[in-house]
């Protein structure tokens, strides 16, 4: 199958990973992530694994409220992004197995930069969200809406 081509053989870690954070075991989810990013250096691991692997480690450290390595770590994302998508897609799509790893950075650059009180950071990456997913499916504009006026929302951790 294609997708087999897309990820490599530390994808599952990462889809657990991501399963333990939607749950709730952070603790978990960070022993997945982690445990890929032990082997970052290994040729055979898609570069959308790696993104996604510091994506899913930076959602951790969010959940500790450590907001200095999430936001690391999202840049180190964003700086792989750029070796495989220099530019980026005008359009970006969460069903694209390759796109959502950039989605997540993205989206996680803008919450980041929401707790650590810089709004207009925040604004900057929700809007390039907005741009790359102009139908809105991820549901940015509510997150636009509420910085245009000044209101907090508390479901960005």
């Amino acid at each position: 199958m294609l997708l087999d081509y897309l990820h490599s053989k530390y994808h599952r870690e990462i889809e657990d990973g991501w399963g333990a954070l939607e749950i709730g075991n952070t603790r978990k989810a960070e022993e997945h992530f982690k445990k890929v990013l032990e082997h970052e250096d290994d040729p055979s691991m898609a570069l959308s694994d790696l993104i996604d692997a510091h994506n899913g480690l930076a959602a951790t450290a969010r959940e500790h409220r450590d907001f200095f390595d999430a936001w690391r770590l999202y840049r180190e994302a964003e700086y792989l992004i750029a070796k495989e998508f220099s530019p980026l897609p005008p359009h970006l799509s969460w069903s694209d197995p390759r796109e959502r790893p950039v989605l997540r950075t993205l989206v996680g650059l803008a919450h980041t930069s929401f707790l650590r009180n810089n709004v207009e950071t925040a604004r900057r990456y929700y809007r390039e969200v907005l741009a790359r997913d102009p139908k809105d499916h991820l549901g940015m504009s509510r997150y636009v809406a509420a910085l245009e006026a000044g209101e907090t929302f508390p479901d960005t951790n």
